[in-house]
């Protein structure tokens, strides 16, 4: 019998390569694509901030994280 399969590592597979938004901490905002993702952090690349900042790449630990949709 394999592992199951929990919710957020589906729906992360299936946005993979799409343009999210999420928030870290309940303070900052951030849109970007979806590169990958473990149990313990989420990757994004092409990234931009709430007040237009950009950048190459963003690490988010998961734990930190409060909210993620796809655009």
């Amino acid at each position: 019998m394999g592992e199951k399969q929990y919710l957020l590592d589906r729906t992360l597979e299936a946005w993979k390569g799409k343009r999210v938004a999420l928030a870290v901490s309940n303070e900052h905002s951030f849109t970007g694509i979806l590169d990958d993702f473990d149990e313990e952090v989420i990757l994004l690349r092409d990234v931009v901030d709430i007040a237009g900042n950009r950048a190459k790449a963003l690490v988010v630990k998961i734990d930190d994280l409060n909210w993620i949709m796809l655009l």
